[in-house]
């Protein structure tokens, strides 16, 4: 799962790759482990984060190919660029922006102070019905001073890369819990998570090689945590 959830591969590549190692699966079921585990993945994720999330927080949605059309990937970053969570949506409206937000704080369970999104009306209606005492601002991408949304749009790009060989997603069901699956490996990569092996925790790398062991070493923490848990 890491390979596909991490590396610009489709299925069937990956199902070579498990070949070379006298691993026989077809491209479906590995279709279908990333469908059940990365929902699974990323919650088991929330409790090995660095830290807790930050007070201000960039949301905004960028689009994504859906069944032959566009939808939308809802994402919410940190000052600290950590994302706070996702969710895909096959419409744009104040009802998507009201569900991320209720689902962003009630995963997260806290509430930010203050909020930095587009000029979208659907977020003001979120915002003000949800946490009417958080500072919201509205804001774009090339403002000269004050708030713009470029932590968030930036921390778009690797999620568009990832998805790009795949050539869109199936469903909105099954898109959801791929993406989270990716988001998970992407937060790894950022070093948001801890990994604890034995009684210690992973030093943090900043060489290349080392962060990628530490990435391996942190997706084996968290499918061993999900197999405990089973």
């Amino acid at each position: 799962m890491r390979w596909y959830f991490g590396y610009r591969l489709s299925a069937a590549d990956v199902r070579d790759l498990l070949a070379e190692r006298h691993i026989d699966v077809s491209a479906r079921t590995i279709l279908s482990w990333a469908h059940k585990f990365g929902p699974l993945l990323r919650r088991a994720a929330h409790r090995s984060m660095r830290s807790a999330p930050g007070h201000r927080w960039w949301c905004d949605e960028t689009y994504v190919r859906v069944g032959g059309r566009w939808a939308y990937f809802y994402r919410a970053v940190d000052e600290r660029g950590q994302v706070i969570d996702v969710l895909l949506r096959a419409q744009r409206t104040l009802a998507s922006a009201e569900a991320f937000f209720i689902r962003a704080t009630a995963r997260r369970q806290t509430v930010p102070t203050e909020v930095i999104t587009d000029k979208h009306q659907a977020y003001v209606g979120a915002v003000r019905k949800h946490a009417s005492e958080v500072m919201h601002v509205r804001s774009g991408l090339h403002r000269v001073s004050g708030q713009t949304t470029k932590a968030i749009e930036r921390s778009h790009l690797p999620i568009k890369d990832r998805l790009r060989p795949m050539r869109g997603l199936h469903s909105i069901a099954t898109g959801q819990r791929l993406l989270e699956g990716i988001e998970l490996t992407q937060a790894i990569r950022r070093g948001e998570l801890r990994a604890t092996i034995g009684d210690g925790e992973l030093a943090i790398k900043r060489c290349p090689y080392e962060a990628a062991r530490e990435t391996v070493e942190i997706f084996t923490s968290l499918a061993n945590d999900l197999c405990s848990a089973g």
